[in-house]
């Protein structure tokens, strides 16, 4: 029903002309082409011109995952739809974004189309907070990324309810008190293979470092990470 009324919403909406343009024009509008291959650091995403990265090396213990693919920088247009998807209920935006997303994961050559090993793995939001917007905006990123890359799509982890926060300091403190992601019964399918995250955007990287530990403690043999955007 949350569906439905959000397209006949969409309709009316372009009729009065006061809703989001289809994500096809709003690409065009504003000329956006994906970042090419690996002109970003591969271990945190960060554009490789912003500044001095030391990342490439993977150290003793460091959690996040092992590779990061990425659409583009957290600015402009494309921080704009970030927005847009999560909090105005842009499904169809998600769908476009989580595609190219997908075809970035296969340009960049880290997983290929079709491989079974691989297991797409969205970047889950607490219930409540999904309910209350309407969209799980990172589970249809993924689930478009799945489509393109014809992968399998597992929502394999839960995350607790919490504060949001993009502070690093807090944030560790909050991870040592309490575990914010833990893993579902259907987490069993990721053991042995290959598990890409696939969240909207990478602020500090703690997210994803959280899951991708979860993901490594049910069995996955590597854990990389796709996301819209990062903040450099």
């Amino acid at each position: 029903m949350t569906v439905l009324l959000r397209q006949l919403q969409a309709i009316a909406d372009e009729l009065l002309g006061r809703g989001l343009p289809a994500p096809a024009d709003a690409l065009r509008r504003a000329r956006f082409r994906p970042d090419p291959p690996w002109t970003w650091c591969e271990r945190c995403g960060v554009t490789m011109q912003a500044r001095a990265c030391r990342c490439r090396t993977r150290r003793a213990g460091d959690a996040a995952p092992e590779w990061i693919v990425r659409l583009g920088a957290h600015a402009g247009p494309l921080r704009s739809w970030v927005v847009d998807v999560k909090h105005a209920g842009w499904e169809s935006m998600a769908e476009t974004l989580g595609a190219a997303l997908g075809q970035q994961l296969l340009d960049c050559g880290l997983i290929s189309r079709g491989d079974r090993d691989v297991v797409i793995v969205p970047v889950p939001s607490p219930w409540l907070r999904t309910h209350a917007r309407g969209i799980d905006h990172a589970g249809a990123i993924a689930a478009a990324v799945a489509r393109t890359c014809d992968a399998r799509c597992c929502i394999a982890l839960r995350q607790r309810l919490g504060a949001t926060q993009v502070d690093a300091a807090a944030r560790a403190g909050r991870m040592a008190r309490a575990q914010r992601f833990s893993a579902r019964r259907c987490a069993r399918r990721i053991a042995g293979r290959h598990a890409v995250l696939v969240d909207d955007v990478r602020t500090t990287g703690s997210t994803l470092a959280e899951a991708a530990a979860v993901l490594r403690g049910a069995g996955a043999v590597r854990v990389s990470a796709a996301v819209v955007s990062v903040k450099d």
